[in-house]
């Protein structure tokens, strides 16, 4: 009688195995690499924290699979929105509140908050912040089979002076301070 080769059949089992192994780690690495809302709460801190206060700020919006871009332009002082432009287009005052970097971190946890609900499809999210100032690098956000699909690039910030103020008495005309004066202290 014959001894019939079946080591093929464990070569195929192997085969299948190994495969199984790589899926599901893909699967853990991309679990891990989701932006949690714990994250985008210590990236807004240490923007708060150590952002500038004045700064120019460039981004581009890419929606749906087609890629329409917006390209927009925020300047910022004093932590205020002072202008903005979407495609070289000047925005009216009532549309600053949307922009600047506050109001991406807003955008971000306002699409966690409607991801999270019951019965929302699964989303793949993914941001990266600045080290230092927690200032938003790079964000998407893509709805699991769908045409659904955000994604934020952010050129690197222009900082910008604050300006001084207005009224400079010249040099000549400063008085000393007021205890100064009687003790003939300049």
């Amino acid at each position: 009688m014959i001894k019939k080769n079946r080591t093929w059949i464990w070569f195929f089992l192997a085969l299948i195995g190994l495969s199984l192994v790589a899926v599901v780690t893909l699967i853990v690495y991309n679990l891990g690499q989701q932006l949690k809302p714990e994250e985008l709460t210590a990236a807004r801190r240490l923007w708060q924290e150590h952002g500038p206060r004045g700064y120019q700020l460039t981004y581009t919006i890419k929606r749906g699979i087609q890629a329409k871009r917006d390209t927009f332009v925020v300047r910022v002082r004093a932590g205020r929105v002072v202008s903005a432009s979407v495609n070289d287009l000047p925005e009216p005052k009532e549309r600053f509140p949307y922009r600047g970097m506050d109001a991406l971190f807003d955008n971000i946890a306002r699409f966690q908050d409607f991801d999270a609900k019951p019965g929302r499809p699964r989303t793949y999210t993914r941001a990266i912040f600045d080290k230092n100032t927690g200032a938003l690098l790079w964000y998407v956000r893509t709805v699991m089979g769908g045409q659904e699909r955000v994604e934020i690039l952010v050129d690197p910030l222009e900082s910008l002076r604050e300006p001084e103020s207005r009224y400079h008495p010249p040099q000549s005309q400063a008085r000393p301070a007021f205890w100064a004066w009687p003790f003939g202290i300049e």
